[in-house]
């Protein structure tokens, strides 16, 4: 099990404080209907007495004494309650609550005037009135929760997603696209719920429970102080099954991950699904995920349906031994069966307000697990940065100069001391095996990663002295894996910059031979090209990113195996799209195909992470190294 599910709770509350502090003003106007709320409850309970003793007349003249108890006003503990081992600061705190409670209704009939003659007017009116009041406070609280909650967690939501732009490809390696979908859509969505819904419970049952339990005391200070020391007994089985109940939701969220990771994997790859006739093996492997995923979900469902039954199962064990209690003290003659009566009344009503906390409770701890998930992501450190003090580059003036270049990934060395200088205007290209380094080494220059040891200099400064967003600014890229968006044509060629106008969008859509497919279009600049561009072929997407970066006007270009997918008519118009946008620029070739980078200024050979041999094609064709076998590979008929 994952250490994080065994989080401190403190902790997380801490962590969803931050987002939660900027909305105070709501959580004061919530605090404030949850006081109105709990306190029409109390109210409307002491009103029915009222009703019954004055609406009905049961005043307790001529009535039965058990019922002439619970419609007349309490009096206060006498010396009886010394007896029971009551102490005096236990019977003064009984008679104030009394007073405050009890006698509140008395002094408001005097301050209203009323008398005998209004009264079976005015104490409907007046539980109306206060009904109403309930209702509103309930609203009012439940509407600035969700705006709390909803609030809260879209400032969560912006802060994960942006977290997860500024982490390295390394961590984009390590954590799957559909473990962050489930994060930054489910988790945060199960804090969510909690928050907008489940924190109203939490926090107006507790007031409402703190009012009952005042009311209780009011009655009879012995029995409330026997009830509140049977309180732990109740507790103990609600903190179990808090920590089930999180460390269970914790695996439920790792496992709605493992659903989203295998739907965004069969999605991207349909097309190879298909082709090997996989479609049963997949829907198997997603039957077992949801298997797990239901296994799981069980076990919570378990645990949130069993928890009721415990505690109640406890508060009933701990009524019973309430009720020897209160039959020795009746029994004595300390206690009459009408007190007895009004407190189980009462105690009653504390059931509701108790249930509805369990199961907010429970939800809470789903929240809590979630925002583990979140927090972790949050947390996790940004590798590459601003240095401070990192200052702004503009443009390249003079060369790019690798020195003592070596890069480690994951305990294996990628590059090994790479000496490298290219100079302005100059077209390189790297070739060589697989997995000799030559994106690695390319993929430094912008800071994807950064260099173990050694330094990349342009124009004599540290790439990692200058702001990350000029020095990529300098770099435009095209890279064998077109990335397009679900969007329209116009847009994924401005890609961001809503300032452009559609001329300069078709002035580098015609330079990079995009305009002969679009004028066919119905709707041109404006087709929604879906999905990774899935509606568009693959030398048509390749052509929309070389439009991209030529309207980018990057200094530096990079190109990764840009044309290794196309097929021969293809590459021929790529290749041409290629020609027109290094033109003028300093660039960075990465390519298999020996054929594309015959006319580049010079090449460099690389294997096993080191530069083996430089040159251009006719001299190292005339060394008969590295270069000339690969050429005769490729070559050969």
């Amino acid at each position: 099990m994952d250490r994080r599910a065994g989080e401190g709770g403190m902790k997380l509350v801490g962590f969803l404080f931050h987002y939660l502090r900027r909305y105070w003003r709501w959580a004061l106007l919530a605090l404030t209907a949850t006081l109105v709320y709990a306190a029409a409850t109390v109210l409307l309970i002491q009103l029915i007495q009222a009703i019954f003793g004055e609406v009905l007349r049961f005043d307790g003249q001529g009535l039965p004494g058990e019922v002439a108890g619970l419609v007349a006003p309490a009096e206060p503990a006498g010396p009886a309650m010394d007896a029971d081992g009551a102490t005096e600061a236990g019977q003064r705190a009984r008679v104030f609550l009394d007073r405050w409670l009890n006698d509140g209704y008395e002094r408001m009939k005097g301050a209203f005037g009323i008398h005998p003659g209004n009264v079976v007017v005015f104490v409907p009116v007046l539980f109306v009135f206060i009904f109403v009041l309930r209702s509103l406070a309930d609203f009012v609280n439940g509407y600035a929760f969700q705006r709390i909650g909803l609030g809260a967690t879209t400032d969560l939501r912006n802060e994960l997603y942006r977290r997860t732009l500024e982490q390295t490809s390394r961590f984009h390696a390590e954590h799957p696209s559909g473990e962050l979908v489930s994060r930054v859509v489910h988790d945060v969505g199960v804090l969510q719920t909690a928050i907008s819904t489940r924190l109203v419970d939490l926090f107006q049952q507790s007031v409402t429970l703190l009012g009952l339990l005042l009311l209780l005391f009011s009655i009879d200070f012995g029995l409330a102080f026997v009830s509140l020391v049977a309180a732990p007994a109740v507790l103990y089985p609600i903190v179990r099954f808090s920590k089930g109940m999180r460390r269970t939701s914790h695996r439920a969220q790792e496992r709605t991950a493992d659903l989203a990771n295998l739907v965004s994997e069969s999605a991207r790859g349909q097309r190879v699904v298909k082709a090997f006739g996989m479609e049963e093996f997949e829907a198997a492997r997603f039957r077992e995920a949801t298997a797990r995923h239901l296994a799981v979900n069980l076990r919570g469902q378990l645990l949130s349906n069993l928890s009721s039954p415990v505690i109640e199962t406890v508060g009933v064990i701990g009524a019973g031994v309430f009720l020897m209690y209160a039959g020795r003290q009746i029994h004595a003659g300390t206690m009459d069966a009408a007190t007895l009566i009004k407190f189980l009344f009462n105690l009653y009503l504390m059931y509701d307000p108790i249930r509805k906390l369990n199961k907010a409770n429970l939800v809470v701890q789903q929240s809590l697990a979630a925002a583990q998930r979140i927090r972790h992501l949050i947390d996790l450190p940004v590798e590459i940065r601003d240095r401070e003090n990192a200052v702004a580059v503009e443009s390249l003036r003079d060369s790019i100069r690798y020195e003592g270049v070596v890069f480690r990934y994951e305990h294996r060395e990628v590059l090994r001391g790479i000496d490298l200088e290219i100079r302005r205007g100059e077209v390189v290209a790297f070739v060589g095996p697989s997995g000799g380094g030559k994106t690695t080494l390319v993929n430094l220059l912008p800071r994807f990663f950064d260099v173990t040891e050694g330094r990349i200099l342009i124009d004599g400064v540290d790439v990692r002295d200058l702001r990350l967003a000029s020095l990529r600014g300098l770099v435009g890229l095209v890279t064998q894996e077109t990335v397009l968006f679900n969007d329209t044509i116009r847009h994924n060629i401005a890609y961001g910059r809503s300032d452009l106008s559609l001329e300069a969008v078709e002035e580098a859509a015609r330079a990079a031979l995009v305009e002969e497919f679009v004028r066919d279009l119905p709707a041109g600049y404006d087709t929604q090209i879906g999905e990774a561009g899935v509606r568009l072929s693959g030398g048509q997407r390749q052509r929309l990113a070389i439009a991209r970066a030529m309207l980018k006007n990057a200094p530096i270009l990079v190109l990764d195996e840009a044309t290794s997918q196309l097929d021969t008519e293809s590459e021929a118009l790529v290749q041409q799209a290629l020609a027109n946008l290094m033109r003028g620029r300093t660039t960075l070739v990465v390519a298999h195909r020996l054929s594309t980078v015959k006319r580049a200024d010079r090449i460099c050979v690389i294997e096993a992470g080191r530069i083996v041999e430089q040159g251009d094609h006719e001299r190292l064709l005339a060394v008969g190294g590295t270069y000339r076998r690969l050429h005769d590979l490729q070559f050969q008929e």
